[in-house]
């Protein structure tokens, strides 16, 4: 079974088109068990696409892809809780 682990919102800017709710219930609609969003630098609009999925019987997966210095990016997902405040804790202070 595919999964798609690096797709991208609308909230992502010039890179994403469609609203996170969009990604979840076109998942469910394929069939797909799983499905990631991951926001440029932020975890903007992950919140909705968690609670999309959920009421479609998708199970989210969620990250962020950070920028580093010099330009290169780093995709990174959260396996639960506790990586979630570790990721957002890492967003604050890149942005400090």
């Amino acid at each position: 079974m595919f999964v798609e682990l690096h797709a991208q919102s609308a909230f992502t800017f010039l890179e994403g088109a469609e609203q996170p709710e969009a990604f979840a219930r076109e998942a469910a609609r394929l069939g797909m068990r799983a499905r990631a969003l991951v926001v440029r630098d932020g975890v903007y609009g992950v919140a909705r696409f968690w609670r999309a999925a959920l009421d479609g019987g998708v199970r989210p997966l969620v990250g962020s892809e950070l920028t580093l210095a010099g330009g290169a990016r780093l995709p990174l997902l959260v396996e639960d809780r506790e990586g979630w405040q570790y990721l957002c804790r890492l967003i604050t202070r890149m942005k400090l």
